[in-house]
């Protein structure tokens, strides 16, 4: 049996093709042995497969041993040497991933300057704060209540403090320039002092961190700077700042809940004083206090007048009695009688008749046109003591609306610098493009092999 007989396998696996190499001399030994094969040591070579297989007279286990001695050539052994594919991948990795790995460790090792962070935490509070969590949907779909008014203000206090509002503050109270350029910081973290404003508020934006829990209502702020001190003085100012606005909404809302009343107190109070002047104007007139006296002692009158009258009759029917129709007596008394008719019709007249040439209206016409003034009077009394009582409701109301800032952790000058967290950063920034270049990688594989 010589070399050519062998099955060519890959040198990167030598242990393999010795093992085969060993099958066959084992097959070939047992075969030999058995006598059956004839001593001839093609029969372990695979047969063309367009060539019609020989049948040996001898339907023995050679050739069983035959077909288990067949094996596939494999493949066409390559020339070993550097793959391009694999120097593209590895010069990759260099320049995408170890590159900028190592110029991280080097920045934060060697330039990155200390930074110095202050924590602080307050919330907004009022007098009937809730102590149950608040959902932001609440806040929304029930509207007016204590709790979501805290809840919009925690909103509006957190964009406020990164707003450009309170970075114009900062430079103007807080020296906030001096504080961001020292020398001492790095160059990536040094702020230019003739950067724009909306530069100004982007650099703040990343210098203080603002954190909202809708769960507890409590705001977490964090400020930092290149030194305690520095850190320590932007928070207070920060802090300051807060409550001056939070104030400063608690003050618009109490004044935007009493407006109404107060314009509805206004309002009564013209009208009252406008009902009084217009009784005073006709009393002024008409010359007359109040014609409901004077309706009085006229009713008054006519009744005396009618007492009288009946007494004159009953007498006159006495009188007739005893004397003729034609005695001075009862001559008298008709006489009286006729008179006291006469005065009681000219009274009643008065009433509800004006005289020829009389320019004041009537009793009746006095007493109702009065009677219109006096109900106006009241109603607008009435309705100004109700406006007074509203505009008191609405002044407790607002009284327990009132909110306030409550500071429960106030930031303090840290002894320990706790940014720029190197080591986070830098564990951050390998695995980001460590997992990019492996997708890479594999994705050009794939399309490698795809194209080959």
């Amino acid at each position: 049996m010589t070399d050519k007989n062998l099955i060519p396998v890959p040198d990167s696996d030598e242990r393999r093709a010795a093992a085969r190499r060993a099958r066959l001399e084992r097959r070939r030994a047992v075969i030999e042995k058995d006598g059956k094969l004839g001593g001839d040591p093609k029969s372990l070579v695979p047969q063309d497969d367009n060539k019609a297989p020989s049948v040996s007279p001898l339907n023995t286990p050679a050739a069983a041993l035959q077909a288990q001695a067949f094996v596939l050539p494999p493949r066409a052994q390559l020339k070993k040497g550097p793959s391009r594919f694999g120097h593209f991948i590895r010069m990759m990795f260099l320049i995408f991933v170890a590159a900028p790995t190592v110029l991280t460790i080097l920045y934060y090792g060697f330039v990155a300057a200390d930074q110095y962070a202050t924590y602080s935490s307050f919330a907004v509070r009022g007098a009937s704060s809730s102590t149950s969590a608040v959902d932001v949907t609440t806040m929304f779909s029930l509207g007016g209540s204590s709790a979501d008014i805290e809840v919009a203000d925690s909103y509006i206090l957190q964009e406020y403090i990164h707003s450009r509002e309170m970075v114009e503050i900062l430079v103007a109270e807080a020296n906030f320039l001096e504080i961001y350029s020292r020398p001492s910081a790095d160059p990536y973290y040094r702020l230019d002092p003739e950067i724009p404003v909306e530069s100004l508020v982007t650099y703040w934006q990343m210098m203080c961190e603002v954190e909202f829990d809708t769960e507890t209502g409590i705001i977490n702020l964090v400020v930092r700077a290149f030194r305690p001190a520095d850190a320590e003085q932007i928070t207070r100012k920060v802090i300051e700042k807060s409550e001056a606005l939070i104030n400063l909404l608690s003050l618009r809302s109490r004044e935007d809940s009493l407006k109404s009343a107060r314009r509805e107190v206004q309002l009564a109070e013209e009208r009252f004083a406008e009902a009084r002047k217009s009784v005073a104007a006709w009393r002024g007139t008409e010359r007359e206090i109040d014609p409901e006296l004077v309706a009085q002692q006229q009713t008054s009158l006519v009744g005396a007048l009618e007492t009288d009258l009946a007494n004159l009759q009953s007498s006159l029917t006495a009188l007739r009695s005893t004397m003729s129709d034609n005695s001075p007596r009862v001559v008298y008394v008709r006489n009286q009688i006729d008179a006291l008719k006469r005065q009681i019709a000219a009274e009643k007249q008065s009433v509800a008749v004006a005289e020829e040439g009389q320019t004041q209206p009537v009793l009746t016409e006095r007493l109702s046109r009065y009677e219109e003034l006096l109900a106006e009077r009241e109603f607008s009394e009435q309705s100004y003591a109700s406006s007074l009582a509203a505009l008191e409701a609405a002044r407790i109301e607002a009284l327990k609306q009132q909110r306030y800032l409550a500071v429960f952790v106030t930031g303090m000058a840290p002894e320990e610098a706790t940014y720029p967290e190197g080591i986070r950063w830098t564990l951050i920034l390998f695995g980001g493009l460590f997992l990019g270049w492996g997708v890479v990688a594999l994705i050009a594989a794939a399309i490698r092999d795809r194209v080959s």
